[in-house]
């Protein structure tokens, strides 16, 4: 996975030096996405600050730890709905100014056509 800047200072996980590469560059995006854990009680709702075929970075204040897995759920505009699996790679709790709080989520499990959706949507 290739990093568009680097892992942030503040991030829950290994030290940036030992994160995973971005597979994908991300591109800045704002989608509306609807989460559930695994148990499937309740949704939230986040807004994407970023989107690859591989993942996403969610702002929010209300942040999951990482490793915890969830189901996501979005719409690629004139195209189709998404629903991914997903983990929680990495947690920016304490933003540096400009930067917002929230979470990096790898999709962990996704459709083949729904990857290339979100390709179309990200070259557009």
């Amino acid at each position: 996975m290739r990093r568009m800047s680097g892992q942030p200072p503040d991030a829950v996980g290994p030290r940036a030096s030992e994160q995973p590469q971005r597979r994908e560059e991300r591109a800045a995006l704002q989608a509306r996405f609807s989460a559930r854990d695994t148990s499937g009680a309740g949704t939230l709702t986040f807004t994407s600050e970023d989107l690859s075929t591989g993942g996403a970075f969610l702002r929010s204040d209300l942040l999951l730890e990482q490793g915890e897995a969830l189901s996501l759920f979005f719409d690629v505009p004139g195209s189709i709905s998404v629903q991914a699996q997903a983990r929680v790679a990495w947690v920016r709790r304490f933003p540096e100014p400009g930067q917002v709080a929230g979470m990096g989520v790898e999709f962990v499990g996704i459709r083949e056509e729904e990857k290339k959706a979100i390709a179309r949507w990200l070259a557009a």
